[in-house]
């Protein structure tokens, strides 16, 4: 009886479809982030910190780097685990 409560809860249970909230968070949230920083960049380049802005500029393309990294072995994960450990 309670198996059949657990399957019937389950088949029941609202499924979430993530896919269209990552793609509107990319779409509509990274631009208005990447916009504020360079608008601050700008900012503080009127100020003469030239030597800051290209370490915020350095630290921000690392940064982007590092995010590609980890979207291209989140996205390979298989082919890079078949390829390496080939049996």
């Amino acid at each position: 009886m309670n198996t059949l409560v657990a399957a019937l809860v389950a088949a029941a249970a609202p499924q979430l479809n993530s896919d269209g909230i990552v793609q509107w968070g990319v779409k509509n949230i990274i631009p208005i982030i990447l916009l504020f920083v360079g608008i601050g960049i700008i900012a503080s380049a009127r100020k003469g910190q030239m030597s800051q802005n290209a370490l915020t500029v350095t630290n921000i393309l690392l940064g982007c780097i590092v995010i590609a990294g980890a979207a291209l072995f989140y996205g390979f994960a298989d082919n890079i685990a078949s390829f390496v450990f080939q049996s």
